[in-house]
């Protein structure tokens, strides 16, 4: 559909140019046009782009005045309406301007997907919408690890849906992608709205399953869901949770899984300790702790005087004890745990070591585990939204620090992951050091190749580790605070991006990949699965001898 002319009253260029908008015809911001002119050679070559500006004024009219006589019909005016194009693409690759006077169309069809580069992508997933109703898609090898990996999704909290959208966009991969070597694994940190994903939501409008149609996406929950939850305590079998069924297990580890695979270190992460001697005393005691498991009968934990560890307990009556014999001038069992640490040091350890395990200790249990096994289901959520912020540092890296050893014993990269971690700013911020830090580090610089792909959110992309960001290749957008915007963590939103970001409505997203030049603004459905238990849809089962009737 054409929409009007190259204008020529302003200088055209390469990269962009202007529209003068027929009568009656709808151009409004992100709508994807494209112009097309002939060369003085014959040749035809087309000019793809996204509107960036639109504006109206009135030609004929030369002071303030001039806009009321021109209402009374006093003096003849026109009504200007052109819109700025930002060039995407140019078929065939002659970097010329188009010229005054060529035709514009609206891109539809094949023309959006060469505007777009659809075209060249070999595996595409729906991103959402745009106002016109037209699907974004995202290069899914730019998510995969195959050109590159990981999603970053900034916003103000409680208006930018980040964690929909970040939930929206598993649900297009694992539901999109025909590998069925897929998993996906998800940190509840916020409320139990994580618990009921397999259930389908009965508020679903009309027009959200219309959407998802033309995503083409089924209106129904995930599907092969297993929910991890912390256990009772006293009864580590019992899972403390909400909801009850089959689908919802507890999880802990055992003491001496906790001593193998060096866990105390994701105990010390409540502070910035960097300037402190507690790190070097921490992974003193880690490493003490994985040489007593080697050496102790299997499911056991013994200390040097063969006496059992069973919990954190015990194992801190060992440091007390340490500690009290060093008071007394007595140091051989001090050395042994602490080496050559001072007092001072050690009691800090103690304390700090104290506090957390109050937080933690039902997730340790003396002779028996139940880990979390991510490749049994196509999604595994793991609800951490009750617990103490100790907690839930200590079960992010225990957990990732498994996944990510366990990916990296295997020759191939499948079954690959993608790791959904709300609050990313809190595991991994710009300032200061901690052991989690260095594991989801180790996801966005190497987890690309092992198959670990991150699906990171935050309130503020500028306090997140800049390695991270750096490495995502995809970056999303919802509504933010001003002053966050001026970061140069957001110099991918050119144009008047930035001033729009500060307006965006719920549900409304902006888009940057590697393969477009400009971003783009998006919408999505509200989800087809429940996210609270009001929203459950009654199931209705009818008995087997029903149809005998």
């Amino acid at each position: 559909m054409r929409v009007g002319i190259v204008l020529g009253t302003t200088p055209i260029t390469p990269l962009e140019f202007w529209v003068g908008v027929e009568k009656d015809r709808l151009v409004q911001l992100d709508d994807v046009l494209y112009a097309e002119t002939q060369l003085a050679n014959g040749q035809r070559v087309k000019f793809y782009g996204v509107v960036q500006e639109v504006q109206k004024f009135l030609e004929g009219a030369q002071w303030v005045y001039d806009a009321h006589l021109a209402i009374q019909g006093v003096i003849p005016v026109n009504v200007a309406y052109i819109a700025k194009v930002a060039i995407t693409r140019v078929e065939p690759e002659f970097f010329v301007p188009p010229s005054p006077g060529d035709p514009v169309y609206f891109a539809e069809g094949e023309e959006l997907e060469k505007a777009l580069y659809y075209d060249q992508m070999k595996v595409k997933i729906p991103a959402g919408l745009t106002r016109s109703g037209q699907v974004v898609y995202i290069n899914y090898h730019f998510l995969d690890g195959t050109e590159g990996a990981h999603v970053s999704i900034s916003g103000m909290s409680g208006v930018a849906t980040k964690t929909s959208y970040a939930l929206f966009l598993l649900y297009s991969i694992l539901n999109k992608v025909q590998d069925q070597r897929i998993r996906g694994l998800i940190f509840n940190v916020k409320g139990k709205d994580l618990l009921w994903l397999d259930k389908k939501n009965k508020n679903l409008s009309p027009e959200d399953e219309k959407a998802l149609k033309k995503l083409g996406l089924k209106a129904e929950p995930f599907k092969e869901v297993r929910f991890y939850v912390p256990p009772y305590e006293g009864n580590p079998t019992v899972p403390d949770a909400e909801r009850q069924d089959e689908k919802v297990v507890p999880f802990f580890w055992s003491i001496r899984e906790f001593a193998e695979e060096g866990l105390i270190r994701f105990m010390f992460v409540e502070e910035d300790e960097s300037k402190s001697q507690v790190p070097y005393l921490v992974e003193r005691v880690a490493n003490k702790l994985y040489y007593l498991a080697k050496n102790s009968p299997e499911g056991r934990l013994l200390d040097d005087q063969a006496r059992d560890i069973e919990s954190l307990e015990d194992l801190e009556e060992r440091f007390s004890e340490a500690i009290e014999q060093a008071e007394g001038k007595e140091r051989s069992l001090f050395r042994e745990w602490f080496g050559d640490a001072s007092l001072q040091t050690a009691r800090a350890f103690l304390r700090r070591f104290s506090r957390a395990s109050r937080h933690i200790k039902r997730f340790i249990q003396p002779n028996m585990s139940s880990p979390i096994n991510w490749e049994e289901n196509k999604l595994s959520v793991i609800d951490i939204s009750g617990l103490h912020h100790i907690a839930q540092m200590f079960v992010v890296g225990a957990v990732l620090k498994r996944l990510f050893e366990e990916k990296e014993k295997r020759s191939n990269p499948y079954p690959k992951v993608f790791v959904l971690l709300d609050e990313l700013n809190k595991y991994a911020p710009k300032e200061g050091w901690s052991p989690i830090k260095d594991v989801i580090l180790d996801i966005a610089e190497r987890g690309r190749s092992l198959g670990v792909i991150l699906i990171g959110a935050q309130q503020t992309a500028s306090e997140i580790e800049k390695r991270i960001l750096a490495n995502s290749a995809i970056k999303v957008v919802g509504r933010m605070d001003s002053s966050e915007l001026l970061s140069k963590e957001y110099e991918f939103l050119v144009g008047n991006f930035r001033q729009r970001a500060l307006m965006l409505k719920k549900g409304t997203m902006i888009l940057y990949q590697p393969d477009i030049p400009s971003p783009l603004m998006l919408k999505f459905p509200k989800p087809p699965w429940a996210t609270r238990r009001q929203e459950v849809e009654e199931e209705i089962h009818v008995p087997e001898d029903f149809n005998n009737f």
